[in-house]
């Protein structure tokens, strides 16, 4: 159970990483709408929100949100579906999400490492370095890419009312 061990951490981590960088991206946006009312707006808070903060936030917490129960799911079917031996239903869901999200993957790696190598940066009088966002969506997707084949392999007893991601 190392494995799993190691995965719950990188998740862990992955969901702290998330909420600071939520925190810092709240603590810029309102730092720069004070600035703007006291007529010294912070210059580059929105690209800085936009390009990384947001994309971390939305991509980090993904693999724990399927441990948790933090994902939204319809459980019309549920009781139905649930008397099926073996989990079945719920291990071809977890399989069938899992080709989605490796079909992302397969897409965004190749797309980040072009970005890397090109060095990729945005317009503007700040001109931010847009290959450092990129990495992010291929990190969270593989580590929910993890969760699912653990999912599928063995998976776990998930509340149906979720539980407290942090």
């Amino acid at each position: 159970m190392k494995a799993g061990l190691l995965l719950a951490r990188l998740e862990r981590f992955g969901d702290v990483v998330a909420a600071a960088c939520l925190l810092v991206m709240m603590l810029t946006i309102s730092t720069d709408a004070l600035g703007r009312f006291m007529g010294s707006p912070l210059q580059g808070a929105y690209e800085f929100a936009e390009l990384y903060m947001m994309v971390i936030v939305a991509f980090l917490p993904l693999a724990r949100s399927v441990v948790t129960g933090g994902q939204v799911r319809m459980e019309l079917l549920v009781p139905v579906l649930e008397k099926v031996p073996g989990r079945a239903i719920y291990r071809l869901t977890m399989l069938l999400s899992l080709a989605s999200f490796l079909l992302l993957l397969w897409v965004s790696v190749p797309e980040a490492l072009d970005m890397i190598e090109a060095r990729e940066t945005s317009f503007g009088l700040i001109q931010w370095p847009l290959y450092a966002s990129y990495v992010w969506m291929p990190i969270g997707v593989s580590l929910l890419c993890l969760r699912l084949l653990s999912e599928i392999i063995h998976p776990s007893a998930v509340d149906s009312q979720g539980t407290e991601a942090i």
